[in-house]
């Protein structure tokens, strides 16, 4: 699947003109937003939840105010393509930096 990178530091907005703000499902895929952008949640219990995540668990990217971050695990995993990314603050680091 096709990161969404390109998002980093961009504002998400409805079909209807308004700053999105909740968790969105597009075809296969949960995304999370607050305030616009991309960012990381917690569920009902404090558990994490990526900020993009595929139904099927193949793919899933971790955001922090609207940028690719994630400090325990890599902010980008995709297990059909192999693809472990770590980036801290929307900058690419080497894996467990």
């Amino acid at each position: 699947m096709e990161s969404f990178k390109k998002y980093q530091n961009l504002r998400i907005v409805t079909e209807e003109g308004k700053i999105a703000d909740g968790d969105y499902i597009l075809s296969d895929v949960t995304i999370r937003i607050k305030d616009g952008y991309l960012n990381d949640s917690v569920d009902e219990e404090g558990k994490p939840l990526a900020a993009v995540e595929t139904h099927d668990g193949n793919h899933e990217e971790h955001w922090k105010n609207g940028v690719l971050h994630c400090e325990y695990e890599p902010s980008v995993k995709d297990v059909a393509d192999g693809v472990e990314e770590w980036w801290l603050e929307g900058r690419k680091v080497e894996a467990g930096a």
